[in-house]
């Protein structure tokens, strides 16, 4: 019986152990509609969420689409991080993210446009607060237009529209605009009013969306996302765009590149006792507006 009690405690202090230690997940949002094959398409946004269980903490990191990076699953030849998607899926874009941070993606998730616009219409819209002044069309048939420092309910296809724009600012404040989606997701389901649509985004998720989530270490994020659903971390990889032979990229500065691997990377427990290694980093953090 002692044997049996013994082992029972260590299998418990294994599993604890286990839910603290952090993990990634990339989300990866294709350039692909209902009607296409995610075969072939590109990655239009990428966004790494690490989560600190044992911290109760979240934090994100945006790459930009246009980063000059080696492909992996085509002989690490040099091209744009979006492309990665194209040549290889999931699987390639999962492998050039690990190799520019240089960390572990645990899990992912993988969407298309439409379900931008599915899930924020099953969840009554999000709110953000516009972080630039533009009009975005919806495939020519209807124009959104957004004041920046207004707060805006966005669903369906006004969410998507504000995602994906990029004419007339930077790349940074796209990825910003994607953060501020997904965040915003996260903060309508984490609070107690929002638990009620939560049997229909799973549903639908789960019928619709790529996930590869282990769904009891998910629960070890719950903690960080009741705490800090509201003030989720966020970071950006600064840089400067480059044209070589005449195709425009996003060229990682390598200080903030470094910075982002730490980040995501560096985060240790041992033995039950919090050990953080503190870097000084000159990478720009992003307030939550």
């Amino acid at each position: 019986m002692k044997q049996v009690l013994l082992i029972l405690l260590i299998a418990l202090v294994a599993l604890i152990a286990w839910l603290c230690v952090p993990f990634n997940i990339l989300v990866i949002g294709v350039d692909a509609y209902a009607n296409q094959p995610t075969e072939g398409s590109r990655s239009d946004g990428l966004i790494v969420i690490r989560v600190i269980p044992y911290l109760a903490q979240i934090k994100m990191i945006s790459i930009p689409r246009d980063t000059y990076v080696e492909i992996p699953c085509e002989n690490y030849k040099q091209d744009k991080i979006t492309h990665s998607h194209h040549f290889g899926g999931t699987q390639c874009t999962i492998d050039a993210v690990e190799n520019l941070l240089d960390t572990k993606i645990n899990y992912h998730v993988r969407f298309r446009f439409e379900d931008v616009m599915n899930i924020t219409n099953l969840i009554d819209g999000v709110d953000v607060v516009a972080n630039h002044t533009f009009n975005q069309d919806y495939f020519d048939q209807e124009v959104f237009h957004f004041n920046q420092g207004q707060v805006y309910n966005l669903r369906g296809r006004m969410a998507l529209a504000y995602t994906r724009h990029r004419k007339s600012d930077t790349a940074f404040k796209r990825d910003e605009r994607q953060r501020q989606v997904i965040q915003g997701i996260v903060r309508k389901i984490a609070e107690p009013s929002g638990w009620k649509y939560i049997p229909q985004v799973y549903g639908y998720t789960k019928e619709h969306m790529e996930i590869a989530v282990n769904p009891i270490k998910s629960l070890s994020a719950l903690p960080a996302v009741l705490i800090h659903h509201s003030d989720i971390e966020q970071y950006e990889i600064t840089g400067d765009g480059r044209m070589i032979n005449g195709v425009w990229y996003f060229i990682p500065d390598e200080v903030s590149l470094e910075n982002a691997s730490i980040i995501f990377r560096y985060q240790m427990i041992s033995a039950g006792h919090r050990i953080i290694k503190k870097y000084k980093y000159k990478m720009s953090r992003v307030k939550d507006h």
